[in-house]
């Protein structure tokens, strides 16, 4: 493994390491909400046997609530897998739009003790890309914990994604901040580099406004044997 591949390799165990700890947390708010919903369905299941009318709206609401929090944990544990699934830094199609929210989801309680909120707009249903799915969640999650920890506490983050030509852009905008933003403080420049061209991505920010943007192309996959990386390395 050359130091390339090992930096690679080091990013993306830098993602799982901050990932995890924040879907343990919302795994654990989901089971919570089901424990609490179920030792209520408990409660009134001794009512009836006792021959107390049962209140269905309120049955109801609580079904509601379990089968929420089911297809929440459901949706939070495909995603674990699908990014473990793409550790072996294999290209894969997928949609950038689904990945800002799911990154943004686990993100959002970070947040919420900012009294920061992440809105996620797109005109498009879905926008597809071809890239590196881990080194995709990380930069993401990279960029929006880096607006989320030096913006003001109340503000409101948009992460506008973008249809191009040939790709996806996401727009980081909302951003509250005292000093200047700077790329090397979203990421170390030798390993951003590093990434950014394994994922055929290009990131700026604007000072002014402040805000932050992603750009990513929409390339087919490369022939059999070529890295992305060498080929953006290799370019003229």
């Amino acid at each position: 493994m050359n130091s390339n591949d090992l930096t690679l390799c080091q990013e993306k165990l830098r993602y799982f390491g901050s990932m995890l700890p924040a879907f343990a947390h919302e795994a654990k708010n989901g089971l919570a909400v089901i424990n609490e919903n179920a030792g209520l369905l408990g409660d009134y299941i001794l009512l009836a046997q006792r021959g107390k009318d049962l209140n269905l709206e309120k049955l109801g609401q609580m079904s509601a609530k379990i089968k929420a929090q089911v297809n929440r944990l459901d949706t939070l544990i495909t995603d674990v897998r699908r990014a473990a699934d793409g550790i072996d830094n294999g290209q894969r199609n997928v949609c950038l739009i689904h990945h800002v929210r799911q990154v943004s989801d686990l993100l959002s309680r970070n947040a919420a003790t900012r009294s920061i909120q992440f809105h996620v707009e797109a005109r498009e249903d879905s926008i597809a890309i071809h890239t590196r799915p881990v080194l995709l969640l990380h930069m993401i999650w990279s960029c929006l914990d880096y607006a989320m920890h030096i913006s003001d506490p109340g503000r409101h983050i948009k992460l506008i994604i973008e249809k191009q030509t040939e790709g996806g852009r996401l727009n980081i905008s909302g951003i509250s901040s005292s000093t200047p933003i700077t790329v090397n403080e979203i990421m170390p420049e030798a390993a951003r580099h590093l990434v950014l061209s394994s994922l055929e991505a290009d990131l700026t920010v604007d000072k002014d406004q402040p805000a932050i943007a992603l750009t990513f192309s929409a390339s087919p996959p490369v022939a059999s044997g070529e890295s992305v990386l060498n080929r953006s390395l290799n370019r003229p």
